[in-house]
């Protein structure tokens, strides 16, 4: 774990983008104060294809329930990147 100014961080994007993509954790300073963390990506949390749409289909009516969709007999394939859209938007 590492910490670095807000600065540094800007000004330096890309290495510290390397150093959360290898693994580390980085703290962000901003006016001697810890703002937050960046925490590396890992993939193993989110699942793979199969395990997110095996999760879809058993909260298919979940999901079709939900007002911010609009079509109620969406596929588990329309669902998943409805759902991603969402969370990445």
């Amino acid at each position: 774990m590492i910490s670095v100014t807000a600065k540094n961080l800007r000004d330096n994007l890309s290495e510290y983008l390397d150093r959360l993509q290898k693994g580390e954790e980085i703290i962000i300073i901003r006016h001697s104060e810890i703002v937050g963390t960046l925490k590396p990506f890992k993939n193993e949390t989110t699942g793979n294809g199969a395990v997110v749409a095996s999760m879809l289909d058993r909260n298919k009516a979940l999901f079709s329930r939900n007002k911010n969709l609009t079509k109620k007999s969406m596929t588990t394939k329309e669902l998943y990147h409805k759902a991603l859209d969402e969370k990445y938007s």
